[in-house]
């Protein structure tokens, strides 16, 4: 009787001038949200179970007829198992491809079904829900990363906000579109804030920037206070990866929240393990160190590959860097370099060059014994991805000529 009453419910939302019964489910779960190509997919998908649940009725009818009492047994077990291919199915139809940013080693292709994405996007659109005005969304990132993807196609989208199709390359070219603006959401990297500051005193913003969401490398705090200044609004932060997607937040320099939804513990070996409806795979461990605060905030400790070992010491490479940063540097990344008796390490600085013997003289003091910096390489600016993140192949590769 059931599979008959949802035969007659998919077949009549398949008469002309009614949107299939699938594409109805399909909206109110993604609120809106569909993939291109979803119209035709969600009608040929009603037409299946149309089929599917009248050949049941039909069966389960003919097996009542003949005294038999198998049927009910037999759509537990087939329903369950259609709509398992089905998902499975669905979810290889409309996945979208990304391509890590391979800042610590090559770049890998990323595989993530558009659900999960829709998922997180409709999860962070209730920040805004209660917004009177539509903000124009204003972006310095490219839309096929998947932190572009998420914030600066698929929520306006969803939200009804207009959106800047260009990417913004300069501060100049930001001020300009601000200017055109009644109210702006901007979508950048800590790079470019970092950029910004350095020239803002050159323009006269409008006060229109209702929120600035930055992802990709870590903000820095001075970094944080110079855009609250700047724009009158602090960042938000967003922590993860392409493989888990948003794992937490934070404004300032304070702790990390999780997401809700986000399960998150500390592995033996101190890095973070995420299980995530917007993760691929579903559990996945970060390279970062972690240190929970409570029992949904956490400290990060920096990447726990970049752990090394030189003449015997054990050195945090990211701890190392702030603290050359600490002698007053604009930044700097290290490296490792194969040395005549074993690894030494190769220091990049962003700023004025420094004689070699007067700069391993004003790191002795800050870098544990026999591991201060062999070779240097002064630059304008460290070599970074479009997220904003220092690729480690490009700064070696500075100490190969």
């Amino acid at each position: 009787m059931l599979a008959a009453l949802f035969a007659v419910m998919f077949g009549l939302s398949l008469l002309p001038g009614r949107e299939p019964l699938c594409m109805k489910f399909a909206r109110k779960v993604s609120d809106g949200l569909m993939p291109e190509g979803s119209e035709k997919y969600c009608r040929r998908l009603t037409w299946l179970w149309f089929f599917v649940c009248a050949g049941v009725s039909a069966l389960n009818l003919g097996m009542v007829t003949r005294g038999w009492s198998r049927g009910w047994s037999f759509t537990a077990i087939a329903i369950p198992l259609l709509l398992w291919a089905e998902k499975r199915y669905r979810d290889r139809r409309f996945a979208v491809t990304f391509r890590t940013s391979g800042s610590t080693g090559g770049p890998k292709t990323i595989v993530k079904p558009f659900e999960k994405l829709a998922k997180e996007v409709c999860y962070h659109a209730r920040r805004w829900r209660d917004l009177t005005v539509k903000p124009t969304v204003l972006a310095t990132i490219q839309p096929d990363h998947m932190y572009g993807m998420l914030w600066r196609v698929l929520l306006p989208k969803l939200m009804g906000w207009p959106a800047d199709p260009s990417v913004i390359m300069s501060p100049e070219e930001l001020a300009a579109k601000m200017a055109g603006a009644e109210k702006v959401f901007l979508v950048t990297t800590p790079s470019f804030l970092v950029r910004f500051a350095k020239y803002a005193d050159a323009y006269e913003l409008p006060h229109n920037c209702i929120e600035i969401v930055t992802s990709g490398a870590m903000l820095k705090a001075e970094t944080s206070r110079d855009a609250k200044a700047i724009f009158g609004v602090e960042p938000l932060q967003i922590y993860g990866s392409t493989e888990t997607g948003g794992v937490a937040s934070r404004r300032g320099d304070g702790d990390w929240t999780l997401f809700e939804g986000v399960k998150a513990k500390r592995t033996e070996e101190g890095k973070l393990r995420v299980k995530s409806a917007y993760s691929v795979p579903k559990r996945y461990t970060l390279g970062d160190g972690v240190e929970f605060t409570g029992p949904r905030t956490f400290k990060l400790l920096g990447r726990l590959d970049r752990l090394v070992k030189i003449n015997e010491e054990r050195v945090n490479l990211g701890e190392m860097e702030e603290k050359v940063r600490s002698l007053g540097f604009a930044d700097c990344a290290l490296t490792v370099l194969e040395g005549e008796k074993g690894p030494v390490l190769g220091c990049m600085i962003a700023g004025d060059k420094v004689d070699a013997l007067e700069m391993r003289r004003r790191l002795m003091g800050i870098f544990p014994h026999g591991t201060v910096p062999k070779k240097f390489r002064f630059v304008r600016e460290l070599p970074r991805n479009p997220q904003g993140k220092v690729v480690a192949k490009e700064v070696a590769r500075a100490f190969e000529v």
